[in-house]
């Protein structure tokens, strides 16, 4: 590290930028630090339930549907949709109450998921009447289309919605992480005014499923995206990662915001679209217990309380290359915060490096111990030329002791972290 003054000269794919170095932070672990407030705040507590999730009632049917651009109707099957015959006694399900529906994109794939599938749906916007459409004289594929048949139109906005069957939901209740109902109402919790997690833009129960209808990300996940970049070159350009990291930082910064704890998020869980990137799935998250303001001795969310506290142990869960080891332990309290700051440090690793992660976040590991003891000699030995702030970023990121790691105010006040940006070239 270059001394107190001195200015650190880093060459990057973007040119040279000169940075102080003395502006680089330091934990200094003789002082006081963030997580020594949300340890005194209080004894650990259990993690705040996120209440119960909402959603409307759905149906699927068969419905005709109005392609502009070919002037023609056809038949859209399996269409998801509200449901309003309950609420308003409508014959025809409500169809006509429907503002907007959900076709599967004919002969698209399935993603299989462990509650169900994803399917890729096709926005519908419902037209009043054949007139309506702007062509009075098509009629349906089998001729038998009537005039005042509510008729939707094709548009060419796509969404994403999770299918939780509801059978797999009741026989893997309790026996596996992943709770799909507390997935939902944490994504209710996050809403859909941030750039760069994902939220829930309609829950609808057909009877057999719960459906998530969901934004739809079309250019693969960023693990994707690193594997393709080690066809070319070593790791990201450091720019790159940068445009990258800060759009993360930032969705996780939302969900703190928001009282949310990931513990889950990997390069796979996030989903990249066009030139954003979203954090996905929800499925492992916890609400970040806080210090009553009118009990002490009790806890409440983020909105109602004071003092952030640690969460009693919850198991090991998450994917074990990105898994923090206070996480992979299991013994102690942890802080939300804290575990994800340090996946965010994994993520960063295998975008400048190129190259995974651990395989589990134990000193047995060989990469786990370079990767926390010396990084710098790690990347100097795979021949990556990391710049200094680089290096320094990820080492107190990556740090053991949850104590000693960067906050999130540390790491996005960091030299690095405002660095040149740079989308990357497709």
């Amino acid at each position: 590290m270059a001394s107190d003054g001195v200015m650190t000269d880093v060459t990057n794919a973007m040119g040279v930028m000169n940075i102080p170095a003395d502006n680089l932070p330091v934990p200094d672990p003789a002082q006081r630090r963030p997580l020594d407030a949300v340890s005194e705040a209080g004894p650990p507590a259990p993690p705040i339930s996120f209440g119960r999730p909402r959603f409307e009632r759905g149906q699927r049917a068969d419905v005709v549907c109005y392609a502009e651009d070919t002037q023609c109707h056809s038949v859209a099957k399996n269409v998801l949709f509200r449901d309003f015959s309950r609420e308003f006694g409508d014959a025809d399900g409500g169809l006509n109450r429907v503002k907007q529906a959900y076709w599967p994109v004919p002969f698209k794939d399935r993603i299989t998921t462990i509650m169900g599938h994803v399917e890729i749906c096709l926005v519908l916007t419902k037209c009043a009447s054949e007139q309506s459409s702007g062509d009075d004289s098509s009629s349906s594929s089998d001729g038998s289309y009537e005039e005042e048949e509510i008729v939707f139109q094709r548009t060419n906005r796509l969404v994403a919605v999770k299918v939780n069957y509801s059978e797999t939901m009741e026989r893997l209740r309790n026996k596996h992480a992943e709770d799909p109902l507390k997935e939902i109402a944490a994504m209710q919790v996050i809403g859909n005014d941030h750039p760069n997690v994902m939220g829930a833009m309609e829950v609808l129960f057909d009877g057999e499923s719960l459906n998530v209808v969901m934004p739809y990300a079309g250019s693969g996940d960023l693990f994707q995206i690193l594997q393709e970049s080690q066809m070319k070159a070593v790791g990201f350009p450091e720019p790159t990662a940068r445009y990258w990291f800060k759009q993360i930082m930032a969705g996780i910064k939302h969900l703190h915001d928001k009282g949310i704890c990931h513990r889950d998020i990997s390069p796979e869980n996030v989903m990249i679209d066009n030139d954003g990137c979203l954090i996905i799935d929800m499925g492992m998250a916890l609400g970040i217990p806080y210090t009553d303001r009118t009990a002490v001795n009790s806890v409440t969310d983020v909105t109602r309380g004071t003092h952030r506290r640690l969460i009693r142990p919850q198991g090991a869960c998450g994917k074990l290359p990105y898994m923090s080891p206070e996480i992979f332990r299991n013994r102690n309290a942890f802080d939300g915060c804290a575990v994800d700051i340090w996946t965010a440090g994994t993520i960063l690793f295998c975008m400048t490096t190129g190259n995974r992660s651990y395989q589990q976040p134990h000193d047995s590991d060989p990469q786990y111990y370079w990767m926390t003891h010396d990084i710098g000699r790690l990347m100097s030995d795979w021949g990556i030329n990391a710049s200094k702030e680089c290096l320094h970023l990820l080492e107190n990121m990556l740090q053991v002791d949850p104590r000693t790691r960067l906050t999130m105010e540390e790491v996005m006040n960091h030299p690095w972290f405002d660095g040149p940006a740079s989308p990357p070239v497709y």
